[in-house]
Order: structure tokens, then C-alpha cells, then sequence
């Protein structure tokens, strides 16, 4: 996967210039990172992340996420991301903006830094169309809101997804399946998305 020029951040969102990614993510350097969830009804998507990927490989993720590159808004990363690792196509105008989460992460060799300007897209996506990019993304599945609120808040141990493109496996799944953003980012998002289809 090439490198890529992003904006590097103080811990107050000001920005200092640019690096390459792969020194923010081993320096520890503050940027932006995009993440969009897909809601279908009360149905949400989750990216399986490539298991080539170096950082959180073969793990659930957000529907698309990706570093916002230098010049980019995050509404051009996301429409970018969609076209890049889904092969579909959203307007700008498709994403509705949640929140800006903080991130901070550290792993075994690299440590991550991260505002994340979070974004929902309200609508039914032909998921027969998905074009995987298997460098990015190996499958796409879906779960209710509620298990997901249920998982999260400790409710329960596991849930159940069911794959939403090529085949409609099931997957059982825990916490520990998900990229670590941490429970409180995953229980935000989804009392958020709840929220709105009341």
C-alpha cells in the first residue's frame, strides 16, 4: 500500500504541517482519519478489514474509514474511500456529520493519534455492486442496532453478523473483534445512530 501526505495536528486541532503516514503512525503524530457508517434501516455495516493491512489487520471496522489526505476534506476522503475499497459511489451530500472522536491508540509497533471526523450515510447501498479491493477489505457484514448497543454496553458477550454482499454467511463476534477505538466510541456511534431512527 503507497504512503501517503496528510496534515499533522497539535493536540488542540491546530495544524503544524505535513508528514508521511507511516511517520505519523510510528512517531505517534496527530492527523485526521475519516470514519462513515452505513446505516440501512436499523441495519449498520461493518468493513472486515484485509488481513494485509498493517494496521488492525482481519479485524471489524467502521464501513469506511481512511486517512484524510493533505488537501482533502473529510467528505473528499470518504466519497474517495467508498470508491477505492467498495468500488460505490456516494455524492458528498449522502453524509451527515455525528461527531469528531479522539483517538488514541497504541499497539505493538505503531502508535496512533487521531482526530476522526465521524460520518453517517442514510440509505440503502447495493451491496450486489460492492467491488472489494482485497487489499483493503476482505467482506462486509451487517447487525441490528440493538445487539450492537447490547455488545457494547456489556449486555451480552457476542452477537451475530450476517454477511451483506457476496454470500450470507454468519459470523459470531465480540468486542475483541472490532478495531480498538475503544467501547465508549462504538456505544456513541450507535446510541447516536439509534437516536436517529426514532
Amino acid at each position: 500500500m503507497a504512503d501517503q501526505l496528510i496534515d499533522i495536528y497539535d493536540n488542540d486541532m491546530n495544524l503544524l504541517g505535513t508528514a508521511m503516514k507511516s511517520q505519523a503512525y510510528s512517531e505517534g503524530l496527530w492527523h485526521k482519519n475519516v470514519h462513515v457508517w452505513v446505516l440501512d434501516g436499523d441495519d449498520v455495516w461493518f468493513q472486515l478489514r484485509s488481513q494485509s493491512k498493517p494496521y488492525y489487520p482481519s479485524l471489524l471496522d467502521a464501513s469506511i474509514t481512511g486517512s484524510i489526505e493533505t488537501g482533502e476534506t473529510p467528505k473528499q476522503t470518504a466519497t474517495r474511500e467508498f470508491e477505492e475499497k467498495l468500488g460505490l459511489s456516494v455524492s458528498q451530500s449522502d453524509f451527515e456529520k455525528l461527531f469528531t472522536y479522539k483517538l488514541v491508540e497504541d499497539a505493538t509497533g505503531f502508535l496512533i493519534r487521531a482526530f476522526c471526523p465521524t460520518y453517517v450515510v442514510r440509505k440503502k447501498l447495493d451491496v450486489k455492486s460492492v467491488v472489494f479491493n482485497p487489499d483493503e477489505v476482505e467482506a462486509i457484514f451487517k447487525a441490528k442496532l440493538d445487539d450492537l448497543i447490547d455488545l457494547f454496553a456489556g449486555d451480552v458477550k457476542n452477537i451475530t453478523l450476517v454477511g451483506c454482499s457476496k454470500s450470507s454467511q454468519k459470523r459470531m463476534v465480540s468486542v475483541s473483534d472490532f478495531a480498538p477505538y475503544g467501547e465508549n466510541y462504538y456505544l456513541k456511534v450507535f446510541t447516536t445512530l439509534d437516536r436517529m431512527t426514532d
